[in-house]
């Protein structure tokens, strides 16, 4: 997955979710250990 809007409606909830938690907008997402399989929003 490259692009934020591929990634599954839970996922992007969850990260809502967290967002709303803590109070920080969350810019980077990984889905994986290469640079490659970082999500920038």
């Amino acid at each position: 997955m490259t692009r934020y809007e591929a990634l599954p409606k839970e996922l992007k909830d969850y990260i809502e979710f967290i967002e709303a938690a803590v109070e920080v907008p969350i810019k980077i997402v990984s889905v994986g250990p290469d640079r490659k399989q970082t999500i920038v929003r």
